[in-house]
């Protein structure tokens, strides 16, 4: 995916999905994507080794004076973390030893733009860098409906995005996913009484390109509650609940939602923009002259169209409209 950046006057410019940070001289546009990290690019680096994703960076204007990438390193007592950054041009490869290192980004000059990635030195590790836990859910259709929970861990300078667009036809959930582990160390997540599938894996610097998960974790229940232990059996990763579907939500509440929810419009534009529904559909849901009879109509959509959909209607409304879905959920507990 590409990304395009319109920077109206000299500054500095974060991109909210990459993190990564652009000073500008002067006006300009900039456009940007993730490349993978191809073998042939690392040849003759010696003990060097991805530290973040690649960046293929072009400005029309040439107006970018400096580059801030995003690591994941903890920095210390003075620690400042033995990285590097890569710049490729054509066959050529230039070491940059970055200008300053702040908690989040690596700060280097630029006269040329193309390729730029971080890089670290080989070591046995034995620090802890920050990371993150993502979480995705697809359902498993057969003699019956069955759950599958997908678990990631991650550098946190990987930006999620880049994650989503290899689990096409996955729920992502978001939860506070920041924690830190030990490249080298492994891990178990803690799902009791459900296994995962392995039970114990070693946390390596995935920078991609196929993002495979971790763990994968089959269930059946309604809901499930996840958190990450290390070897010694320590928490590393606090607890969440997670509701795989919400489909019972949607299901349960229909009359309540059908009267009280009044954002439909907002809820069909982001079905539709993940593809859920069809233009017809909200073409159909538009055309209706109340949100009641708009939200009749989304229902009938969500009983055709799977638990999935329904699932996703579901996170988009609790997005939307968090204080009805927290009323109605108290409501079923205490019935």
């Amino acid at each position: 995916m590409v990304h395009e950046f319109q920077c109206p006057h000299a500054g500095h410019y974060q991109c909210k999905f990459t993190s990564l940070v652009f000073e500008m001289e002067g006006k300009g546009e900039v456009l940007y994507r993730i490349d993978s990290w191809d073998s042939h690019l690392l040849d003759g680096l010696g003990q060097m080794q991805p530290a973040g994703p690649l960046y293929n960076i072009d400005c029309i204007e040439g107006s970018v004076s400096r580059l801030h990438l995003p690591h994941c390193e903890i920095l210390t007592g003075g620690n400042q973390a033995e990285l590097m950054v890569a710049h490729f041009t054509g066959d050529n490869i230039e070491i940059i030893q970055p200008l300053k290192m702040t908690d989040t980004h690596a700060i280097v000059d630029v006269e040329g733009l193309s390729l730029f990635g971080l890089l670290k030195k080989i070591v046995f590790y034995t620090s802890p860098i920050s990371a993150q836990v993502l979480l995705f859910y697809e359902e498993i259709i057969c003699k019956q409906i069955k759950n599958k929970l997908l678990i990631h861990l991650l550098p946190r300078n990987v930006p999620v995005e880049e994650v989503e667009k290899k689990r096409k036809g996955s729920i992502y959930f978001e939860t506070s996913s920041t924690c830190q582990l030990t490249p080298g160390s492994k891990y178990r997540p803690s799902c009791d009484p459900y296994l995962s599938q392995p039970k114990v894996a070693k946390f390596e610097c995935d920078y991609g390109p196929n993002y495979h998960p971790t763990f994968v974790v089959f269930f059946e229940a309604e809901e499930i509650t996840v958190s990450l232990l290390d070897e010694d059996g320590m928490e590393v990763w606090e607890a969440h609940q997670i509701f795989p579907s919400g489909a019972e939500f949607v299901d349960e509440h229909r009359e309540k939602l059908i009267q009280s929810v009044s954002c439909v419009m907002e809820l069909a534009d982001s079905l539709q923009s993940q593809k859920m529904i069809t233009k017809e559909m909200y073409s159909n849901i538009k055309v209706a002259k109340t949100s009641q009879e708009r939200m009749r109509i989304l229902y009938e959509i969500l009983q055709s169209a799977g638990r999935a959909v329904k699932a996703e209607f579901f996170e988009v409304l609790k997005e939307k409209q968090p204080f009805l879905v927290d009323e109605l959920e108290s409501g079923s507990k205490k019935a």
